[in-house]
């Protein structure tokens, strides 16, 4: 935004007359987020902004311009843990809002626990790029920049206490209407979309957006390996694979509009459900290639190799982190497809052989 003067997007689909759009600064590239407000019984808000005073002050204005008082909240839905969602839950309750705060059950311990270093999972991420191939002094390096923005920083959100763990399929009434939880993991574990069925709306949060395409998480779910894996993996969230079969449970849902996080609103949501499938599609096919390359030449491609090859003039040391989770994610779905297949080297990193018989890349 180049203003901190609130925008309100009053009825912005036109058959929810009491659903606005409210639009709050965050400190980032991405531009602005989209929050919404159900004016109804309950006052309910859906995701919170960044804990900064600007946000605080575009959402009170928000707020003022619709007749209503942030004290009026009474319900609180965040669509996953990220501090441009969460961000002012802690605070609005700081100010006296009495409401009751609904997070999926498989983000919620991350919005109870919340803190900077455990959104950025610095240790788990770690641990896993390393079993990929990435070289440990990098990782140290980046893990203490990491440590030293955050501790340079106030933080954009705090940890809040969560009164309602939602699972996919539950119902959020109002008056005249009702909003469905559809479960969409894949940029969060615990990702949540909100559909109004009726009217074909469809609340996406950082799942479907405007102007960009998702990252997708991945870390372990257990410190122990899983006895059933052939390689010794530990059991781990895999987004890539979640994110895409979620998108194609919403593709079969025949919504009408998309009303985002960022990027205004989305009247045709087949064709941004389409692309962000290509989008991950395209790349996919891109780790597929590389991979077979550096096996024809060396027997396996390990991840680290792929992504230096697929970003050469990329500055591992600041770019690698979030592009080397999308690498892991393509060779998920690979080996999910029967495409490539794992094994450890002697060192103990992973890598991945191409099955030659593979059927053509499809996600």
């Amino acid at each position: 935004m180049t203003t901190e003067t609130p925008v309100l997007v009053r009825s912005p689909a036109a058959d929810l007359p009491v659903l606005h759009q409210i639009v709050l600064p965050t400190p980032w590239d991405i531009g602005p987020v989209q929050i919404y407000v159900v004016e109804g019984d309950p006052l309910t808000l859906i995701d919170t902004g960044v804990r900064r005073d600007n946000a605080r002050a575009a959402l009170e204005a928000a707020f003022e311009e619709l007749g209503l008082e942030l004290a009026q909240i009474r319900r609180v839905v965040l669509t996953h843990y990220h501090t441009d969602h969460m961000g002012q839950v802690a605070t609005l309750r700081d100010a006296g809002a009495d409401f009751e705060l609904l997070v999926h059950q498989d983000d919620a311990d991350d919005v109870e626990q919340f803190s900077v270093e455990r959104e950025e999972r610095i240790e788990e991420s770690n641990r896993l790029f390393a079993e990929h191939g990435v070289p440990i002094d990098l990782l140290a390096r980046q893990a203490g920049r990491i440590r030293r923005e955050v501790a340079g920083n106030p933080p954009l959100a705090l940890a809040a206490r969560v009164d309602r763990r939602l699972r996919d399929g539950e119902r959020l009434p109002f008056k005249d209407f009702e909003l469905e939880v559809l479960h969409a993991p894949g940029h969060t574990a615990g990702h949540i979309v909100l559909a109004e069925r009726r009217s074909g709306v469809l609340l996406t949060g950082d799942h479907l957006m405007g102007n960009a395409v998702p990252f997708t998480e991945s870390f372990d779910l257990s410190e122990r390996p899983d006895a059933a894996d052939p390689v010794g993996r530990r059991p781990r969230f895999r987004g890539l694979p979640s994110y895409l079969a979620s998108l194609r449970r919403l593709r079969a849902g025949g919504f009408r509009c998309i009303l985002p996080a960022h990027g205004g609103i989305l009247d045709r949501p087949a064709r941004v459900i389409d692309e962000a499938m290509l989008f991950y599609e395209v790349r996919v096919q891109r780790v597929e290639r590389i991979a077979a390359r550096i096996a024809a030449e060396r027997g396996d491609a390990s991840a680290w190799e792929i992504w230096q090859q697929l970003f050469p003039k990329l500055d591992p040391d600041t770019q690698m982190r979030t592009r080397m989770v999308m690498v892991i994610g393509a060779l998920d779905v690979l080996e999910d497809q029967g495409r490539v297949t794992p094994h450890r080297r002697a060192d103990g990193t992973l890598a991945f052989r191409p099955l030659a018989d593979a059927s053509p890349t499809r996600t």
